[in-house]
């Protein structure tokens, strides 16, 4: 029987779905309405698989995810996404979530690629736990996996090369097995050189001057992309996690990467871009007939919060910035809908000027702390995680019972490794909810 514990505020898709995945008698799963409700089941309680929304009251699904993994937390993790929000998809896959799937489309198409990740999920994590063990059997699981894997002995050698791969790359693995000297490289770049995998050690300086972007380091396991790469002659864009391997007395017998394919979802962002250069156009025409300010703030709202379409969005609130310079909610909503972008330098200077022209706006300390949370993670720049609680403890004077405020609080203390200070936060969040459900959900 395989236990799953499904996380979402919408206690219609939580039956559904339960129902679905149980009806092979093989699934058993477990509900829960918060991420915060999840981590305390999770204190007592193991599974084999979470399933997360994204977007729920109190905490996202990302940071949901952020904090099991930095509990140690290693359970298969898939991530349920919006349309429109293709850089939560990079983001959650930099995090370590196995995969991520899109809400709406034909609920019975997506149940059964939903059943269909979990059971893959399991069977990677199974794969990468027999590496670990220098267990010979790892090479079938391996075969079996869904994304393009392969792995290497300490002396580089091909030890193991998928059938994902054998697709990808259009290489067998009897012809790639046992070959050595960057001979893995080949298929993608069309000569010898280090790739991620072989370069789990290495500074990020090293990493960017082979080309690869988004580069992030947790320990032994190197997540990046690289645009340079080719298949079948045509450039494509990857995404790779390399981990390195140790055995059981801790010395390295190795590493294995795993290889995404993420060009449709670039493709999908630069016309996103185009289509906001022609929203940009037609915008300039409308401003010429006198659409009002106001008009063009509720738009913005309508966009993003109800749309997911914050680059559109942004454009509105820029025009109603142009119109009346000193409109601080238009300030506030186009850093909000900068944050969700992940540009949170910029997301950050609207923040400061909204609290510029009217200090008494507390929602913006609370946003402000979450982008400088976000920004300490991107940057590795601990001094942003004290800004950080400064502006949570400004809130938290004047709204004390602000649960997103003290769970926030809670990761800032985990990541600068103030782990009393951060439980204290995460008590504190849990107390709260426990003490009036009904205001904080929905």
């Amino acid at each position: 029987m395989i236990s799953v514990l499904f996380v979402d505020d919408e206690p219609a898709l939580l039956e559904i779905t339960r129902l679905f995945l149980e009806r092979s008698g093989e699934i058993s799963v477990d509900t829960c309405r918060s991420a915060l409700e999840a981590l305390e089941k999770l204190k007592s309680t193991t599974y084999d698989a979470v399933i997360s929304d994204y977007e729920m009251p109190m905490m996202d699904g990302i940071v949901f995810l952020k904090i099991l993994r930095a509990e140690g937390d290693v359970t298969p993790f898939i991530l349920f996404t919006g349309k429109g929000r293709e850089h939560v998809v990079v983001e959650a896959l930099n995090n370590r979530a196995d995969f991520y799937l899109s809400k709406g489309q034909d609920p019975k198409s997506q149940f059964a690629e939903l059943d269909r990740m979990i059971r893959q999920a399991i069977n990677r994590r199974q794969a990468e736990e027999s590496l670990r063990l220098a267990d010979r059997r790892m090479v079938d699981i391996i075969n079996h996996l869904p994304d393009a894997t392969y792995a290497i002995d300490r002396e580089g050698r091909v030890v193991s090369w998928n059938k994902a791969m054998e697709e990808l790359t259009g290489i067998l693995a009897e012809d790639m097995i046992g070959k050595g000297e960057y001979e893995h490289a080949i298929p993608f770049y069309g000569t010898r050189r280090p790739t991620l995998i072989n370069l789990i050690n290495q500074s990020v300086e090293e990493v960017q001057r082979l080309s690869y972007t988004n580069i992030r380091k947790e320990g032994t396991t190197l997540t990046a992309e690289t645009r340079v790469a080719m298949k079948e002659g045509k450039p494509v864009v990857l995404w790779g996690r390399a981990t390195q391997i140790s055995d059981r007395k801790g010395e390295i017998i190795g590493a294995i990467e795993s290889i995404r394919d993420i060009t449709e979802i670039r493709k999908v962002e630069k016309e996103r871009k185009q289509e906001e250069e022609r929203e940009r156009e037609i915008g300039l025409f409308d401003r010429v007939f006198g659409k009002s300010a106001s008009a063009w703030h509720k738009k913005g709202v309508d966009l993003y919060y109800k749309q997911g379409k914050f680059q559109e969005a942004i454009d509105c609130f820029d025009r109603v910035i142009e119109m009346e310079p000193g409109h601080y909610e238009a300030w506030n909503d186009k850093g909000i809908c900068l944050k969700e972008l992940g540009r949170y330098e910029e997301a950050l200077q609207c923040f400061d000027r909204v609290l510029e022209l009217n200090p008494n706006v507390t929602t913006t300390l609370y946003y402000k702390g979450e982008t400088l949370e976000k920004l300490g993670k991107q940057t590795g720049d601990f001094s942003l995680f004290e800004q950080a609680i400064r502006y949570f403890d400004r809130l938290l004077e004047g709204d004390p019972e602000n649960v997103n405020a003290w769970n926030y609080r809670g990761v800032c203390f985990k990541e600068l490794r103030k782990f009393e200070e951060a439980r204290r936060s995460f008590d504190k969040a849990q107390t709260l909810l426990r003490m009036n459900p009904l205001k904080y959900t929905r």
